[in-house]
């Protein structure tokens, strides 16, 4: 049986590191003029699945395997995962966060 919490973690933290993957690889991009795009893609790939894996590793409490995984989601591309599986598999961001939210009326509010 497919363990969807934990692909589902590991795609939030690879959206998080594939945000700071993307922003390193652009200045990588501005800095260094590739001739040819297979080499930029191959650089991605080494920056993704290193800064994935140390920021999965630093910042989360996942393994080795997992942290692996989120480098290769971060260069794939976690959120266009996760919108895939979203209203198949996992519960909307939006869902999550308003089970723990309470709306107090206008009426209750104290001045």
């Amino acid at each position: 049986m497919l363990k969807f919490d934990l692909i589902k973690n590991i795609l939030i933290i690879a959206m998080a590191s594939g945000i700071i993957t993307t922003a390193f690889v652009q200045k990588v991009k501005e800095t260094i003029k590739f001739k040819k795009s297979n080499r930029l893609v191959i650089i991605s790939f080494i920056v993704s699945m290193i800064l994935g894996t140390l920021f999965s590793l630093s910042f989360s409490d996942t393994n080795l395997i997992n942290s692996l995984w989120v480098g290769l989601f971060s260069f794939i591309g976690a959120d266009a995962i996760y919108k895939l599986f979203e209203e198949k598999i996992f519960q909307p961001f939006g869902e999550i966060y308003k089970e723990d939210m309470v709306e107090i009326p206008k009426d209750n509010i104290i001045r």
